[in-house]
């Protein structure tokens, strides 16, 4: 065969996705390279995956190309990952590749190119939805001065890298390349799609490489394992600001959206952060299981929970292939301002100080909490039925929200200093 014919499928595998926008659903096939064909043989390769060994240009010139990927037992999770090495061969460097398309080759050079093929399900996988993002993990042992790339396309209909008149079914690409160094652990990384229209895609084409493109160097190796797409899930409150109930808890309606159908039911919950936005230990307001890509969920802000503007509500999941993304939701005294009677007692501003009147409640154990308008607590106080209260306040011509948590429950209310 000539050198020529066999440079023509080598270049091949110099080619990385280029792609100024990108997104999808659904998970891709084998992307956790558990299931593998020709074990052993030059021409193995994972399940659903193919290399240069089962390009399109036939037999013949598939049996002269190099090996180019191989089964690894160092995974990041289960038996096995995928190994990518550039090696030398008979046309010069060959870049590790490997792609959930399939190569095609022709003796011009400039013809070749990678793609979806609809008609066989080996060489395709189908998108559904808008991903955000191409997570997965991976180890680099890379030459001086080359790097491994990840490349992934959203498309309808035909999809090919280089396009070759294909660009007009483009709908967003996703771009990644790893350090110029090693990484000697298993590591995480994630690229984002950046999309070119508002179309949803109906294929996802993915080039996994060891090197940077034409120009990797003979030696270098990496290791992918789990890759993923993840979907983000939007949320819509009812209300701009949730005006807190007097007494018990306060009822609210969370819309959510996934960008992407779950694929079996899943267990969606609204969370809500604490004060200043934070979710290390999030409050469940409510929850909703469902198979559908948006849907309506029922919540109740549990009473006791202080006011303030700092707050933050999501839905979350646990799916690994959704990602939460969190709302703003001010968290407000429901009363009017003044000096509102609460069960026998009152309770009002005077001068520099916050008069609470419980000479006709027969509340025990009592607390008064006093938060300026951000939701930072100012002043705590004991309070006891009975009695009448002068509680001091460094604050003037401002409104203070108040609680008060008694045997019966929570009661809040503000007032204005003078």
């Amino acid at each position: 065969m000539p050198s020529r014919q066999l440079r023509v499928i080598i270049v091949i595998l110099g080619v990385i996705l280029f792609v100024s926008s990108v997104l999808a659903q659904r998970q891709l096939d084998e992307a956790d390279f558990e299931s593998w064909t020709n074990v052993g043989m030059v021409t193995q390769e994972p399940s659903n995956w193919s290399s240069l060994k089962s390009s399109d240009a036939g037999a013949f010139i598939n049996a002269l190309v190099p090996q180019l990927c191989w089964r690894s037992a160092d995974a990041h999770s289960g038996s096995y990952s995928v190994e990518l090495r550039t090696v030398n061969s008979a046309a010069g460097t060959a870049n590790g590749l490997l792609t959930n398309g399939r190569v095609h080759a022709e003796l011009n050079i400039d013809n070749s190119y990678m793609y979806t093929d609809p008609d066989d399900t080996q060489w395709n996988t189908i998108a559904i939805g808008r991903p955000d993002s191409l997570v997965g993990w991976y180890k680099a042992d890379p030459q001086v001065g080359d790097r491994a790339n990840i490349g992934a396309l959203l498309h309808v209909d035909e999809g090919r890298l280089p396009a070759f008149g294909t660009e007009a079914n483009y709908i967003a690409g996703a771009s990644w390349k790893a350090p110029y160094q090693a990484v000697p652990e298993w590591t995480r990384f994630s690229t984002p799609f950046q999309y070119l229209d508002e179309r949803d895609p109906e294929w996802v084409l993915l080039i996994l490489t060891s090197g940077d493109s034409a120009g990797s160097v003979i030696g270098s190796r990496v290791w992918y394992d789990d890759l993923a797409l993840i979907y983000n899930v939007q949320c819509t409150m009812e209300v701009a600001e949730l005006q807190l109930a007097m007494e018990g808890p306060t009822n609210l309606q969370v819309a959510f959206s996934t960008q992407g159908p779950p694929m079996a039911p899943v267990q969606f919950r609204v969370e809500l952060s604490d004060a200043d936005g934070g979710f290390s230990q999030p409050v469940n307001l409510g929850t909703l299981t469902t198979n559908a890509a948006q849907g309506m969920i029922s919540c109740q802000v549990p009473a006791g929970v202080p006011p303030g503007t700092g707050y933050q509500v999501r839905v979350n999941t646990s799916s690994p292939y959704y990602a939460p993304i969190p709302v703003g939701l001010p968290l407000v005294i429901a009363t009017g301002v003044g000096g509102p009677a609460v069960r026998n007692a009152r309770i009002w501003a005077s001068g520099d100080a916050i008069l609470c009147d419980l000479r006709g409640s027969s509340w025990n154990d009592a607390y008064l909490e006093v938060y300026d308008s951000n939701g930072r607590m100012i002043e705590r106080r004991a309070l006891h039925g009975g009695s009448l209260h002068a509680v001091a306040i460094q604050a003037s011509e401002c409104v203070l929200l108040l609680r008060v948590t008694h045997q019966d429950g929570v009661w809040s209310g503000r007032v204005v200093m003078p």
